[in-house]
């Protein structure tokens, strides 16, 4: 992991980081430059071993699971304001946004008191968090806070439950290509005050309008947890949504070309607890976001009872879950197309729950996505002192970090081990790897025709070894060109391992 000094210059080097379109539409970008995370929108994208499909054969290799790092210091931001918190949860948390934006990190964070209340903060290194007053709504007499949504201030707006809050469950998306200044930033949650989700425009991410016909008409049909993205692979906004089958909460998917008209590909779930899985488990929200070709979420496991017969009532809700742990877990899973998901055979926390006594040791909620600070992933996460329906919950805001493309590696230890990459055509003899060993372990690699063989010239031998640390090393070999009559057609490669980590690769 980074050092602190390392981790500050990463940031300030890295800049501003969000999409950027190469032209201007109304409702999204037809074309995209490279998102730190997503990678190009139509590729090409690194090979991470989460796929299947990218390893044809391997020997004497260990495919591994990592979780991620929490940072030393935290929690990074706690509750130093009253109006971060009252009785039923006291303290900022995420669910929300954090990302990149004017060459700074911004984040939009939630705490309840009395009902939702959404607070805004802003770092220059990832670390140290400040809370600017916006003077945006008062709050004890005051405005110099750092509030942005709470009940409604608008006095169109005539909301059946004004008490419970605007906005839960906060997506913030920067949308550069949008034409409408006063829209170049879209705010998806959970309208509490309505009972349904709602869209919010504004032209800085601090100043936000709910369009008056989210009054009546819902996004679409949902229960109270929500997380949104924009996919750029598809130049759709998507969204997973808290539903339920017989194990209890569950999540379903929905996407939208506007984000305003939405389509469920199917009104129920498509990530659920499974069989592998501990009775008492239920999914209480995922979010999602586009990473390298693929979708990566991160499920919420809710550790409590469902109720296994009869009509849904919230007394029948509560009696179920009372000999539950009704703590909440972060795993990691993936998918292709956001309906058919795949989590690791080992149900093992990507972000693990602290010890007791420490603020994140009953319940870990994350943003929707991570951000990138030079060759590490900085996931930001709500702990909670406290169960899942027990008053006084106690929160902050933590940060756990993992090695760019760092969530499942291929490994050898003192024996050599081996694999072949599924064939695909490449034009240059070139391999980028993200790859660790020790002082005494190295990768190297052949090029191998779709039969096999190794082509001449591209054999490990002509390999100039790697050895060391380095998230882009790229392998070469002795000659820069590959044969006229192979340059057209499909290859594969296989990578020699000792005493080291891939975690992944990418041809030229």
């Amino acid at each position: 992991m980074a050092t602190l000094s390392r981790y500050r210059f990463a940031v300030l080097a890295t800049g501003l980081l969000i999409l950027v379109p190469t032209r201007s539409v109304a409702t999204g970008p037809k074309t995209l430059e490279e998102d730190p995370l997503a990678g190009p929108s139509s590729g090409p994208w690194r090979r991470l071993f989460l796929d299947a499909t990218v390893v044809e054969k391997q020997e004497g290799l260990t495919r591994t699971f990592h979780a991620a790092e929490k940072y030393a210091g935290n929690p990074v931001l706690r509750k130093d304001k009253p109006w971060e918190g009252g009785d039923a949860i006291a303290g900022p948390y995420l669910y929300g946004t954090v990302m990149w934006d004017g060459g700074k990190l911004r984040m939009w964070y939630h705490a309840v008191n009395k009902g939702y209340v959404n607070c805004y903060a802003e770092s220059s290194d990832g670390l140290s968090w400040t809370k600017p007053n916006l003077g945006l709504i008062e709050f004890g007499g005051s405005k110099e806070n750092n509030l942005y949504l709470t009940v409604t201030q608008d006095p169109g707006e005539n909301p059946p439950s004004k008490a419970r809050g605007q906005c839960h469950n906060a997506s913030v998306i920067k949308r550069p290509w949008e034409r409408d200044p006063e829209k170049r930033y879209a705010l998806f949650c959970f309208g509490a005050d309505y009972g349904f989700p709602r869209i919010a425009f504004s032209p800085d991410g601090l100043r936000w309008q709910f369009p008056p016909e989210t009054r009546t008409k819902p996004l679409f049909s949902s229960s109270d947890v929500l997380n949104f993205f924009f996919d750029p692979y598809k130049n759709r906004y998507a969204a997973t949504w808290k539903t339920r089958n017989r194990r209890g909460r569950a999540v379903g998917v929905a996407w939208s070309a506007d984000g305003l008209t939405w389509t469920k590909p199917t009104d129920g779930p498509v990530f659920v607890a499974d069989d592998l899985d501990p009775d008492a488990t239920q999914i209480y929200g995922m979010p999602v976001f586009p990473y390298q070709g693929l979708y990566i979420g991160l499920p919420w496991l809710y550790n409590a009872r469902y109720f296994k017969y009869g009509e849904y009532s919230v007394a029948r809700l509560h009696d179920a879950q009372k000999d539950s742990p009704r703590t909440v877990d972060v795993q990691l899973a993936w998918s292709w197309d956001l309906i058919n998901w795949t989590r690791p055979p080992e149900r093992r926390p990507f972000i693990p729950r602290g010890r007791e006594g420490e603020f994140d040791s009953d319940m870990i909620y994350t943003a929707r996505a991570p951000v990138r600070v030079g060759d590490e992933l900085c996931f930001y996460y709500g702990g909670c002192v406290g169960l899942h329906d027990d008053p006084n919950v106690q929160a902050s805001i933590g940060l756990a970090r993992l090695r760019l493309d760092g969530f499942c590696s291929m490994a050898a230890g003192e024996k050599e081990g081996w694999l072949v990459s599924r064939r695909e055509v490449f034009q240059r003899p070139q391999v980028t790897i993200n790859a660790k060993t020790e002082a005494s372990g190295y990768v190297a690699a052949e090029i191998l025709d779709k039969g096999g063989n190794v082509i001449p010239g591209f054999s490990r031998e002509e390999c100039a070894p790697f050895s060391g640390d380095s998230v882009s090393h790229v392998l070469k070999w002795k000659r820069a060109e590959l044969p006229k009559k192979q340059q057209k057609q499909e290859r594969k490669i296989r990578f020699f391992l000792k005493n080291a980590e891939l975690y992944s690769y990418l041809p030229k």
